[in-house]
């Protein structure tokens, strides 16, 4: 017996595979062949980059789509594909396809590349849209509510958001006529832990009713901002989640008294940064409210300029803004954006980020509507962005605001089948913007698109307008087109042997 066992012990090989037996019953895999993209940190050897695969699958959840006697809402859904700019998602096929949380189908069912609409139901509850295969890169979805009642007269549209665990929303009240509602989505098979921090003119709000919020899988919850915050005029709100992923959306409803003043969905803004534009401020009368928030520890100091169709400048009397720590600043930017169309762009000492409050205005007597922007993400020729839906018709028109903050761009529009239409370029000069009106891309009456800024194209940032001519006063609703996925950075795995015996 102990002759054998001798020999064993001879043999290092034995050991080494018994070690590599013993790692991968830990679930440890690793990478054997790795090639000349790692070096070695340590014992380990570690990927100086990691390589990129299209994605497989996307998700994104719409909240709430109201829907009544008198208020209508469409859920549209955009499967674009590669769109030139990548691989193909595995596999020549892809769908996607909208469903309620609890997993019920409608009858939308979408071929990559396409698009495709599902009128809401009341009492539908929250609906997710899922696509996979060829249909997963760049996938988005949007809904889009008409309601020619009181509390919700006007137009509402909103991106559906893609879970993640940090959205921020700037806009919103919680004063006399003004109330807000935060919506928590959940589509994922785990539940999620959210946190909400407030921000208000005077700074940091404390509302404890607004922390560690539990989410179960496959629900929604819902916060009202005159419950946790009562009396702020204007907020920020971070949405973080502790633990799993949400999609969270805000929606802001106005009245002077019995008379609405509009409703509308807060788009989602950038993370804070020191530099941040604004895209979508349409031209015409009515509040161009710019609101920033400075989240950190220290006051900002936001430059301002305006950037148009003729180029950029810095607006006389409004060019500079203080924005004291933790605090939402506000100036009315009517004066200067009555004629003419604006992305707003902000350079700051510290990070902020902000979204613009835009009100429809017309004749004397006329009721109005609000509509809402936001500090956008750029999109660039390998992360272009889709419209879900366009609209235009008698009365209805619907536009695209291109703003090139940098270098100059250029951007190809196509429209989704099933509709038709000849892609068209748009060329956008360095620190100018371009308004486009989308009847150009295609004619029908409803229809998705791709915004695609080609090779070598600076960065763009983007957002649609759909406006109405409803007979008792106009209406508008805008929505930042946000660059889509369509890749993901996957881990290599590499050999460590000795990962087994460390703690």
């Amino acid at each position: 017996m102990s002759g054998r066992v001798r020999r064993v012990a001879r043999r290092p090989g034995t050991a080494l595979l018994a070690a590599v037996l013993v790692l991968a019953a830990l679930g440890v895999a690793a990478d054997l062949t790795a090639g000349p993209d790692v070096a070695a940190t340590g014992s380990a050897a570690v990927p100086r980059t990691l390589p990129a695969a299209p994605v497989a699958q996307s998700d994104a959840a719409c909240p709430d789509p109201a829907a009544d006697a008198t208020t209508a809402t469409r859920v549209s859904v955009a499967a674009g594909g590669s769109v030139g700019n990548g691989p193909a998602a595995p596999g020549r096929g892809g769908r996607a396809n909208l469903a309620t949380l609890s997993g019920d189908d409608l009858p939308l069912d979408i071929t990559a590349p396409g698009s495709g609409s599902a009128a809401a139901e009341a009492d539908q509850g929250p609906l997710v849209a899922r696509a996979g295969g060829a249909a997963a890169p760049g996938m988005a979805a949007g809904m889009l509510t008409r309601s020619t009642t009181d509390a919700m007269r006007g137009l509402a549209g909103t991106r559906c958001a893609v879970p993640g665990t940090d959205f921020w929303f700037v806009g919103s009240g919680a004063v006399v006529g003004q109330r807000g509602r935060v919506y928590l989505t959940n589509p994922e098979a785990a539940p999620a832990v959210v946190d909400l921090t407030l921000y208000g003119p005077d700074g940091p709000i404390d509302a404890p009713a607004g922390r560690g919020i539990p989410i179960a899988a496959g629900a929604q919850e819902v916060r009202l901002l005159d419950a946790l915050a009562p009396g702020v005029s204007r907020f920020a709100v971070h949405v973080h989640a502790l633990s799993g992923r949400v999609a969270a959306a805000v929606r802001d409803q106005q009245l002077d008294g019995l008379t609405p003043r509009g409703a509308d969905w807060l788009p989602a803004a950038a993370p804070p940064a020191r530099r941040q534009v604004v895209p979508g401020v349409v031209a015409g009368a009515g509040e161009r409210l710019l609101q920033v928030v400075a989240p950190g520890d220290a006051d900002a100091i936001v430059k301002l300029k305006l950037v148009t169709e003729s180029g950029s400048f810095a607006p006389a009397g409004v060019d500079v803004l203080e924005v004291p720590a933790g605090s939402v600043a506000e100036v009315d930017l009517a004066g200067v954006t009555e004629a003419a169309a604006v992305a707003v762009s902000l350079e700051a000492d510290v990070p902020v980020t902000a979204g613009v409050l835009v009100r429809a205005t017309g004749s004397t007597g006329q009721l109005t509507d609000v509509a809402y922007t936001a500090a956008g993400r750029p999109l660039r020729p390998a992360t272009p962005g889709t419209v879900p839906e366009a609209r235009q018709g008698t009365g209805v028109t619907s536009s695209l605001l291109l703003a090139a903050p940098a270098g100059d761009a250029t951007v190809q529009l196509a429209a989704l089948p099933p509709a038709t239409g000849a892609p068209t370029q748009v060329r956008v000069p360095g620190g100018s913007q371009v308004v486009v009106d989308l009847a150009t891309v295609s004619t029908a009456p409803s229809f998705a698109l791709t915004v695609t800024p080609l090779r070598g194209s600076g960065p763009v940032l983007a957002a649609r307008a759909v406006a109405e001519a409803e007979a008792r006063g106009p209406w508008l609703t805008l929505e930042l087109v946000d660059p889509g996925r369509y890749t993901v950075r996957v881990p290599r795995v590499v050999a460590d042997l000795s990962a087994g015996l460390r703690g």
